[in-house]
């Protein structure tokens, strides 16, 4: 599933929340007036990214319900992506809060978490082409387990994706220490593979040092 199917899938999937009509807030502070009206006047979809970006800050535990939340998810959804410049994170933004709800005892159907983690799955698939730096980090940290997604689902992921080898040799390359998991002699027949069906000379030079890094490392 691309992500812009996941996305799609979401909004279907929490399509029967109610429009908020007022927007509740926990002290002074938070959301200006004018960003409450908006977001209680405006369609789901043509809800700015500031306004969601500044909605985000504070949603659910200063500033609106498990409801209201649910209702933007989708919005929020398809807009994090592109924030990814300005420093929001996936597991920050969004992970810590379904953290928060599973802990607080807040509702999620099952089409919504089946949303969720479709979602997840095809926001990993996305990193792994665009920025495997930041995939990689997601897998580490279990920054997308609150979307109910194992290590396990991630890695099998990251082996079956055509630019997974690739992204193995950068890690290799930046951290020296690939997933434990995977036995080394598959791992170097994969960046062996990769090398010989690759044509960029710079991108063979980074496999082949990879595999390198990989033959001399000490046994597990």
């Amino acid at each position: 599933m691309t992500l812009a199917e996941a996305i799609a899938q979401t909004y279907a999937a929490f399509a029967d929340m109610p429009s908020p009509t007022q927007i509740s807030k926990l002290g002074s502070f938070g959301l200006e007036a004018a960003e409450e009206r908006a977001l209680v006047s405006r369609p789901l979809r043509e809800l700015s990214s500031e306004l969601m970006r500044s909605y985000l800050f504070d949603s659910v535990y200063t500033v609106g319900t498990w409801d209201d939340f649910r209702y933007f998810l989708p919005r929020l959804l398809e807009l994090l992506p592109s924030w990814a410049a300005v420093g929001h994170d996936i597991g920050v933004d969004v992970g810590g809060r379904l953290d928060y709800r599973r802990r607080q005892g807040f509702p999620l159907t099952g089409r919504q978490q089946d949303a969720l983690k479709a979602y997840a799955l095809a926001y990993f698939c996305d990193q792994l082409t665009k920025n495997w730096f930041s995939a990689v980090s997601l897998l580490n940290f279990q920054e997308l387990e609150p979307f109910g997604i194992t290590r396990a689902e991630l890695l099998t992921l990251w082996w079956t994706h055509p630019a997974g080898a690739l992204v193995l040799a950068q890690d290799l390359l930046l951290n020296g220490s690939p997933p434990p998991e995977w036995p080394r002699a598959d791992m170097v027949k994969w960046l062996e593979d990769a090398f010989f069906t690759e044509q960029d000379e710079k991108t063979r030079r980074m496999l082949h040092d990879a595999v390198l890094i990989l033959e001399a490392a000490p046994d597990a």
